[in-house]
């Protein structure tokens, strides 16, 4: 099949409102869009015209010039398509979308007309046109204005394309625009990471599991990566998975009909369907159950969804960013986790370290940026100044809870405290091992907390927390175990 493929060009293709009004049509038919049905369509043996609208739903512009196209021209076959495109000079909108567009017809010829739209449409239309390996020609019309022939004419941008396949990744970015900011604070040991999520983000297609302990900022990632992509001006809706039953989270994420159960009074849209053209993250993916590692690899399949209770399934367009702290990899290799679900939601992987794993220094850049953050958001006249030895106690404390339990400590100091912070005003949760916490060096507590975290990671498999540890044999970590108190 040969596809023809362009934006309708708003300034071109229709008359203005002023030329309306003195007894002039809507659609120009001396516009690209008309002059190329007339003197290029048919010889160009063209089986569809895809005509590509900003709006979200519908357009009434469009709805003019397919009426034109029918009424001249009957059996040219044309369609519109809307791509939600709220800034027409936007690439990080633009690109993905018709991307995903061209990738619907990766078997048939491709021909994009190049001229309609803005320059940076013209820009993404070039960039798919040299990465994505597609059979694709970039078209253009001259008007009869200023050609020799005084008819329109037409002609192809020829691109000498590399041998080399490559990815192109365009990005609109302020040049002042800081790894930190009053919200966040991106330290250099996950710039890397979020370097990673920007090119993540400009693949629409592509999903993305992130593995992190429990608040090393998966969230933050993930909505970072909404906020990078095409979808950023759709929903971020974030659901944690572990907190829900079967029953709930299918009703939360799918919806359900009316009488499908006995709370049922009306039907009810799932966050996947009200979240239309946005970014759903599923976090703690790795605590749902099989009935709904089936229920979410159907999602990801066929996109689209089977309301509790409904008869027909309803098509979705959302991104779905997912993450977990669990070992998935070995959850498949025991049978508690789809391989194949496993790989559907892991196109990419992203790794978030623990505070602890940053190092002293990034924790101490933690430590300053939450005071000063926290003074801003709490209104208060000033910093808080930490005495000397509070500094070093949560510099040593290993901080299970990570960057959260961190903030959370800080912000407790702002509550409590005017001028100064002093040891009595910790936390109690801090203070009860304080005399050896305080030894950074302290033998036992390290390996106490090298077996938790080991066990944790292989999901209690013991013969392989023995192996990764280098104990001599399985009884050397069970009389560790047992001297630890650690089930």
């Amino acid at each position: 099949m040969k596809i023809l493929i362009s934006w309708t060009a708003f300034n071109n293709d229709y008359h203005s409102k002023e030329e309306v009004e003195q007894g002039a049509e809507k659609v120009n038919y001396d516009g690209p869009t008309m002059q190329f049905h007339e003197y290029f369509y048919t010889t160009g043996g063209y089986n569809k015209h895809i005509i590509l609208s900003t709006s979200k739903n519908d357009d009434p512009r469009i709805d003019f010039m397919l009426a034109a196209i029918k009424r001249e021209f009957s059996t040219h076959i044309v369609e519109p398509r809307y791509m939600d495109i709220s800034d027409p000079i936007d690439i990080t909108q633009i690109r993905p979308k018709i991307e995903k567009l061209l990738l619907e017809y990766n078997n048939d010829t491709i021909d994009i007309f190049f001229s309609p739209g803005t320059s940076i449409m013209q820009l993404a239309w070039y960039i798919c046109h040299q990465s994505l390996g597609l059979k694709t020609r970039l078209l253009q019309t001259r008007s009869p204005r200023v050609a020799k022939s005084k008819k329109p004419e037409l002609s192809e941008l020829l691109i000498e394309q590399s041998s080399i396949p490559f990815t192109a990744i365009v990005r609109e970015q302020q040049q002042s625009k800081q790894h930190s900011s009053i919200d966040y604070n991106i330290t250099d040991s996950i710039a890397s990471v979020y370097k990673k999520a920007v090119k993540i983000a400009q693949a629409e297609t592509i999903t993305c599991l992130i593995f992190g302990d429990s608040g090393t900022g998966k969230e933050h990632l993930a909505n970072y990566i909404h906020k990078e992509s095409a979808r950023k001006a759709n929903p971020f809706v974030a659901v944690n998975c572990s907190a829900l039953n079967d029953n709930l989270l299918e009703s939360r994420l799918f919806g359900y009909k009316k009488g499908a159960f006995t709370d049922a009074k009306e039907d009810k849209k799932g966050l996947l369907e009200e979240t239309s053209g946005g970014t759903v993250f599923l976090d703690e993916i790795g605590d749902i159950s099989p009935y709904m590692q089936q229920s979410l690899l159907r999602v990801l399949q066929q996109k689209e969804i089977l309301p509790v209770g409904a008869a027909q399934p309803i098509k979705i367009d959302v991104r779905i960013v997912s993450a977990t702290n669990k070992n998935l990899p070995q959850m498949c290799a025991d049978g508690k986790f789809r391989w194949d679900l496993y790989y559907r939601l892991s196109v990419v992987e992203l790794s978030l370290p623990t505070l602890q794993q940053r190092g002293e220094a990034e924790k101490k850049e933690m430590i300053d940026f939450f005071l000063k953050q926290k003074k801003q958001q709490l209104r208060k006249a000033k910093v808080l100044k930490l005495m000397p030895e509070v500094k070093q106690y949560l510099l040593t404390y290993p901080f299970p809870g990570n960057i959260r339990e961190l903030e959370n400590v800080i912000e407790s100091f702002y509550v409590f405290c005017d001028d100064e912070v002093t040891l009595a005003d910790l936390p109690t949760r801090l203070t009860q091992s304080l005399a050896t916490d305080l030894n950074p060096f302290d033998w036992k507590r390290a390996e106490k907390d090298l077996i938790e975290r080991a066990l944790k990671f292989y999901q209690g498999n013991q013969a392989q927390v023995q192996r990764a540890l280098g104990y001599g044999s399985i009884n050397t970590l069970k009389s560790k175990m047992t001297e630890y108190e650690l089930k």
